[in-house]
């Protein structure tokens, strides 16, 4: 079969595009030349690592919080009984009362009654005694008489008696004469035994007056406590009672805190005591902290603050956080001075002023790495170096001489992306520029190296 001239000229026409592709092809690879191959050049990480210098005569500041409280806190309870018949305006929650201030007073009827009737029985007992002393008078007189009547009595026997022996009396003189010194006798006798008694009468008396006495000064006493004064000057918490009610003897009735003096209970833990000046941790809680300065701050308001003194370290350590519990107190000003005054539940920020270190030094807490060391550039590489904290404040570490830590290091304060031990890096005194490690590269003095 014939093909068809069409069909001829389209494998003809393939066939020489083809061969000229070729051609050009050939061509370009034979006069082409190689382009030059270009080095990238190292890029040498720029990371913040100014040179370490100590901090000289620093002192360590112990950071706590907690909610002011009173040093002084009075439950006012009478110890009477009765109705409340009149009550201080000033007796209700939030307002101020001074020492000896009357805040209520209780119905006094029953207790005058009762301070009267000790008073007319010790005026009783008084007359008895009175009259004892005149039963005592009269019964001596009578002894006195009754002795020499018993002595008469006696002679008249003994002269009877003479007269029988002569024969000038009789029997029964002689039995009349002794029945009649017998009757003397007893008569002695009887005043004599009353006498005996007069003792035991009047010390009984007097007992009995002393007790009255007592009854009559506790009487007295309890109408005194018919009016309740405040045992300190501060501020009212509560008030629960009111004109009418009956209030019982030990009775919650109120309660008032003492606004001169408050106290600021900090939790901080036990290691912070070793930063305290003038601790013995031995017998930490039987010290005297006043040389202990406090600055206390309301967290409500920068502005207000308070100073004070570490007054106490509680006794032991708290169960479950294992922390020491320091006490701060401040002494407010008087009511009406301008400046604010520390009230209860406030919730303040306490500094306390510790001990002065002669030399640490001072990095932030973020170049503390996990495993205790930190990062240094030594000749342009970087190192790790293990390190000794002292002490952990907020965002910074303390290191004390010896620690791992000498002038002039070069520690890494800053960030490093994918660092590696022995990697070229070059330090800075401030902190670099993001786009200076990218847009930026420096070359490596040795780049073949």
């Amino acid at each position: 079969m014939k093909m068809k001239p069409r069909i001829l000229l389209n494998i003809v026409l393939s066939i020489l595009v083809l061969a000229v592709a070729g051609s050009a092809v050939w061509l370009l690879l034979a006069y082409s030349r190689q382009p030059a191959r270009r080095v990238r050049p190292k890029v040498i990480p720029k990371v913040l690592a100014p040179p370490i210098k100590p901090a000289l005569e620093r002192s360590v500041e112990i950071i706590g919080y907690g909610s002011a409280r009173p040093h002084v806190q009075l439950t006012i309870t009478p110890q009477v009984t009765g109705i409340v018949v009149a009550k201080a305006d000033n007796f209700l929650s939030g307002k101020y009362v001074r020492k000896g201030d009357v805040l209520f007073g209780i119905d006094r009827t029953d207790y005058d009654l009762a301070v009267r009737r000790a008073e007319s029985r010790i005026d009783l007992l008084k007359a008895q005694i009175d009259r004892l002393e005149q039963e005592q008078k009269n019964l001596t007189e009578s002894e006195r008489i009754e002795t020499g009547l018993v002595k008469l009595a006696d002679e008249q026997l003994r002269k009877v008696k003479r007269l029988l022996e002569i024969k000038a009396g009789s029997e029964n003189e002689v039995d009349l004469a002794r029945e009649t010194l017998l009757g003397r006798q007893r008569q002695l006798q009887g005043i004599l035994s009353q006498l005996a008694l007069i003792g035991p009468q009047r010390r009984q008396l007097a007992a009995e007056l002393a007790s009255a006495g007592v009854e009559s000064a506790q009487a007295r006493v309890n109408l005194g406590r018919c009016t309740i004064t405040s045992g300190v000057s501060g501020r009212v918490l509560n008030c629960r009672v009111e004109v009418g009610q009956l209030v019982q003897a030990g009775g919650n009735c109120g309660e008032i805190y003492g606004s001169g003096i408050m106290e600021l209970p900090i939790s901080v833990p036990a290691t912070e005591l070793n930063w305290l000046l003038g601790i013995d941790n031995r017998d930490a809680t039987a010290e005297k902290f006043d040389h202990i300065k406090a600055l206390v701050k309301w967290q409500q308001s920068d502005s207000v603050t308070w100073s004070g003194y570490l007054d106490r370290i509680e006794a032991g350590l708290e169960a479950k956080t294992r922390t020491a519990t320091l006490v701060i107190r401040v002494q407010n000003p008087p009511p009406g001075n301008a400046k604010e005054m520390l009230k209860a539940n406030m919730f303040c920020k306490a500094v306390i002023v510790g001990k002065t270190i002669p030399k640490v030094y001072v990095l932030p807490r973020g170049a503390i790495l996990p495993d205790g060391s930190v990062y240094v550039v030594v000749a342009g590489r970087l190192r790790s170096k293990p390190v000794k904290v002292a002490r952990y404040t907020g965002k910074e570490v303390l290191i004390l001489p010896g620690g791992g830590i000498s002038d002039g290091d070069r520690v890494v304060t800053g960030a490093i992306v994918k660092p590696v031990i022995g990697m070229k890096i070059k330090p800075v005194g401030k902190t670099p520029k993001a786009s200076s490690a990218t847009t930026k590269p420096e070359k490596a003095a040795n780049a073949g190296s």
